[in-house]
């Protein structure tokens, strides 16, 4: 019996579509096929595929912060390969070299290979550590108002880097320099509770004992952490004495009631910027007209009054 049109066309459409899905089968066990024969041949490789740093502006045609995007990236995912295979990160150094020719205000970049540089597999030499430190440095120059890199930096140089330094005085060296960066740290309000007496312990260690009573006067007012400051309190009348201790004290209480006062919203080292508030008097949208003998001073001459013209 011969099928109608109709249904003809049915069976060829129900044909066709069992034809698809076993050509879409197919395909798709060919791929999974294909892909786990690729990546159980791919071995890892230590390689760097970037041109020099200083090409890297010409070749981006302009869009130099889109690159170092890009190359952010895949200087994490390089990272975290080395990380997997216990590899010695060879080329983080030359991500971050490449990042920072295009984009140099790459804040994160800085941080990123001072860490990167200093922990990883293998043996931490002190060139890798000099080098790290050098990019942390950098980075401190050009965000001078950044706590967190300032810590980073002057942590790096004072105990880090200084330890494995066998020359004395290159090894004091350091250490004033770490200290001078962890101080802004702490003015910064960056760090650990414990910095400010870290770094008191530092400067006196390098023979600095009035810049170390100093540093703990200036951040007193600032620390938040009961323990920190009351340790403060106590190396402080051992440096200062017990009266003079007392009155600094009560003059950083009597600072921080008109703080409380005036702006409790605000932080000491804020408000010891901003000032005490103000108060205005009058209509501050209808000022006075001011009085320009006054302004002219009394040993000068009144300025004359008007007078109507004459009839």
């Amino acid at each position: 019996m011969e099928m109608g049109g109709p249904v003809r066309n049915l069976v060829s459409l129900v044909l066709a579509a069992l034809l698809v899905l076993a050509a879409a089968g197919a395909a798709r066990a060919l791929r999974v096929g294909a892909m786990d024969h690729f990546l159980a041949t791919q071995r890892y490789e230590d390689v760097y595929y970037l041109p020099p740093a200083h090409w890297l502006p010409v070749l981006s045609l302009g869009h130099d912060e889109a690159l170092a995007d890009l190359l952010w990236m895949r200087a994490l995912i390089y990272f975290g390969d080395e990380l997997g295979h216990q590899g010695l990160v060879r080329h983080v150094f030359d991500y971050a070299d490449a990042i920072l020719a295009l984009d140099p205000d790459f804040r994160k970049a800085y941080r990123w290979v001072g860490m990167a540089g200093m922990y990883h597999a293998g043996e931490i030499t002190v060139d890798d550590l000099r080098r790290s430190v050098s990019y942390l440095e950098r980075g401190a120059r050009r965000f001078p108002d950044d706590g967190e890199m300032a810590w980073d930096c002057g942590a790096s140089l004072a105990f880090e880097l200084a330890p494995r330094v066998t020359d004395e005085a290159e090894k004091r060296e350091l250490r004033a320099r770490g200290v001078e960066h962890m101080q802004t740290a702490a003015r910064l309000g960056a760090g650990p509770d414990w910095l400010v007496l870290t770094n008191a312990t530092q400067l006196r260690r390098l023979g600095r004992t009035e810049q170390a009573i100093r540093h703990l006067e200036e951040m007193y007012a600032t620390v938040r952490d009961p323990d920190t400051k009351a340790e403060i309190g106590r190396q402080l009348v051992a440096a200062r004495g017990e009266a003079w201790t007392r009155a600094f004290e009560q003059a950083q209480r009597e600072l921080e009631e008109r703080r409380s006062a005036d702006y409790p919203y605000m932080s000491t080292t804020l408000y010891l910027l901003v000032g005490p508030r103000r108060l205005v008097t009058g209509d501050p949208l209808r000022p006075e007209e001011p009085d320009l003998n006054a302004l002219v001073g009394e040993s000068e001459t009144p300025l004359p009054e008007e007078t109507a013209p004459p009839d």
